[in-house]
């Protein structure tokens, strides 16, 4: 796996941005902890989520519930950067007709090139502490950035009934890859010529840094028409079934610090 010289990290800023709020956090109050359910009564508390999350990164924490008379309703929405943070759930029956699902998103942004991952999604239920006493139910769900290659924002690295790890992999650069979605064809050479008609204009960059990085196929750390060209080669040998070793580096990462 190719890695990309200090020249072609000059194409990206080092200053990571906070996740953007949630959706479900429209119009809603939210207290220190992310708490926005109204009707929340810590004495029926009866579990814990925690989610760490790694250095270099923010991220945007919206837990929901279903039950018979709501769906998705807000339940905590939380913009945090790298650490641990604990979530008080409250335990209710899970019957067919008196239930309460919990769902968690945790959204990462960040990394060497600032971007955000698509959600990581999971659900969870906890036991009704009148019903079960002894029943306190606790999750952890541990995210780390790395620049694995993969078709997949995540993966879930390993799971056990209380913690489950998450590998995000913010910092896996696909070359001639420029709109993200797994395919090398005319559209990315288009984003490519479009940049760099931008540049030549006095506009500007409009590229994400990510993309910036997976535009500049050639590694001499400027965006133009020869990089296009080469994307085009690459989508033309793809289309013929011609072989393309050599043509474009199947990923990049910046070097290790």
């Amino acid at each position: 796996m190719k890695k990309i010289t200090s020249i072609a990290m000059a194409l990206c800023l080092v200053t990571a941005p906070l996740a953007a709020l949630p959706a479900s956090a429209e119009g809603q109050a939210i207290n220190e902890n992310g708490l926005v359910y109204e009707d929340f009564n810590k004495l029926d508390v009866n579990g814990r989520i925690a989610v760490t999350v790694p250095e270099n990164t923010s991220a945007a924490i919206d837990i929901t519930f279903d039950s018979p008379e709501l769906t998705d309703e807000p339940y905590y929405v939380r913009i945090v950067s790298a650490g641990t943070y604990y979530f008080d759930i409250e335990g209710h029956d899970n019957t067919d007709d008196d239930y309460r699902n919990y769902h968690i998103s945790v959204e990462l942004s960040g990394g060497d090139y600032n971007v955000s991952a698509k959600p990581y999604a999971a659900d969870f239920t906890v036991p009704d502490l009148n019903e079960d006493p002894d029943s306190f139910k606790e999750l952890s769900y541990v995210f780390s950035i790395d620049g694995e290659e993969s078709d997949n924002d995540w993966d879930a690295a390993a799971s056990t009934e209380t913690e489950t790890a998450v590998n995000v992999h913010l910092n896996y650069v696909r070359m001639g890859d420029i709109d993200g979605n797994g395919k090398i064809d005319a559209s990315d050479a288009a984003l490519v010529l479009r940049e760099y008609s931008n540049l030549s204009t006095g506009i500007g960059y409009t590229l994400t840094n990510k993309q910036k990085v997976a535009a500049n196929v050639y590694y001499d750390g400027k965006i133009d028409a020869s990089d296009a060209a080469k994307i085009l080669v690459y989508y033309s040998a793809i289309s013929t079934a011609r072989p393309t070793d050599g043509i474009l580096a199947d990923a990049a990462v910046f070097p290790e610090n």
